[in-house]
């Protein structure tokens, strides 16, 4: 089976949560005045304040206060995606977009107050650590708290390549395992891992059966429109006439790239449309020439698949382009606004997705055409990988 791997070189933790962090898909980026401030709304917190410095067994400093304030406020109108990030935080934020730093090699997912690893890169210190994907974050360098954002575990995480850092993890529990009150969600064990330049992969392909084209996208960055298509070309000289895109655990990333990659399969009209309260609906229509308008198609999705995944999958269920197989996406078709505030940032909920058909995406997902359901160790070997052989057997009925 021949087999190819295309890499971005970046350096550090791969942060893309998707309850968190990187929040995916299509981020805007505004300046905002405040508006009149309201008298009920600052003397409130102010007494509240005052009360906690009198009585509180822990009474906070003022800015913590402040920023838990900001914080509250964003989430009161049920916005879980909604943060505020001061300086220190937007940088480190920043950085991990850029990847300007070292770190461990995984990709995160933020959680009801926990972040837990979605995905762990091979030949990365996590990889060789032994972390997998599903462990729960418990503490860094001897730091716990009662819950973690991932950017909370980024500032931690992030450091120098050549350095260590050690992390606490819960992995989750079996039928096998006696449950410890202490750690709810799994069982514990630490690992001291030393922080390295990632080599994050783009694509993965192989070939099955002579004429099947595998490719996994691992996420939507800048360029992964044209690593597919770079892709797709390799494996049509090798002789792959039927196609399996695999975005599971894709947690996202790039709208446009989103675009351009279900592109590649159908031929015209809409691929999204993005409805905000403001600006009214915008459609984002086929941006890129199709390279594949006929050929037999199947896409791989899993509960981790999220947002621009999940673009990517509506439209082609929507114009009934491929079969999709695997189990119903994560939900997350919503757009974050990125708005600058003091010297920091407001992540801020504006808008959401909507399929090509007008079916939303935030919370209810994409349903699979073939459901099957898999553990999360399923991946690892093609022979307990039951949605990737279920794929072929599709692609073979073609």
């Amino acid at each position: 089976m021949p087999r190819s791997l295309k890499y971005l070189i970046v350096v550090g933790i791969v942060i893309v949560g998707i309850l968190g962090g990187f929040l995916g898909g299509f981020l805007m980026t505004a300046q905002f005045g405040v508006a009149k401030q309201s008298s009920e709304l600052s003397s409130g917190v102010e007494a509240v304040f005052k009360l906690m410095q009198e009585e509180a067994l822990n009474p906070p400093a003022e800015t913590t206060a402040t920023i838990g304030a900001i914080n509250g406020l964003l989430q009161s109108n049920g916005d879980r995606y909604a943060r505020y990030l001061p300086a220190d935080d937007f940088k480190n934020y920043n950085e991990s977009m850029e990847g300007s730093f070292g770190g461990i090699g995984v990709v995160l997912a933020e959680e009801n107050g926990n972040v837990k690893i979605a995905q762990v890169y091979e030949d990365t210190p996590a990889s060789r650590g032994g972390l997998e994907k599903g462990d729960w974050f418990y503490a860094v360098d001897g730091i716990e708290q009662d819950s973690w954002t991932v950017a909370d575990i980024q500032r931690l995480v992030k450091g120098e390549p050549g350095t260590e850092v050690e992390i606490t993890f819960a992995r989750p529990y079996t039928e096998e395992d006696t449950m410890n009150m202490r750690y709810p969600l799994g069982v514990p064990y630490t690992v001291t891992l030393e922080r390295a330049i990632i080599q994050v992969p783009i694509t993965k392909t192989e070939l099955y059966g002579g004429d099947i084209g595998y490719i996994r996208l691992f996420e939507f960055n800048r360029i992964s429109g044209d690593a597919v298509r770079s892709d797709i070309a390799e494996l049509k000289k090798q002789g792959a006439k039927r196609f399996i895109l695999d975005l599971r655990d894709n947690p996202g990333g790039d709208l446009s790239q989103a675009v351009s990659v279900a592109s590649i399969f159908i031929t015209e009209g809409i691929i999204v449309k993005v409805e905000s309260r403001v600006s009214g609906e915008r459609s984002f229509k086929v941006s890129d020439s199709t390279m594949l308008p006929d050929e037999a198609l199947v896409i791989l999705i899993d509960e981790n698949s999220a947002s621009a995944s999940e673009i990517v999958a509506g439209a082609i269920k929507d114009y009934e382009r491929g079969t999709l197989v695997g189990m119903t996406t994560f939900g997350k078709g919503s757009v974050q606004s990125q708005l600058a505030y003091k010297d920091g940032a407001i992540l801020l909920t504006t808008a959401h997705y909507l399929s090509p058909k007008g079916n939303a995406i935030d919370d209810v997902g994409v349903s699979p055409d073939v459901e099957i359901s898999m553990p999360l160790s399923g991946q690892k070997e093609f022979d307990t990988d039951i949605q990737l052989q279920e794929a072929i057997k599709v692609l073979e009925k073609r």
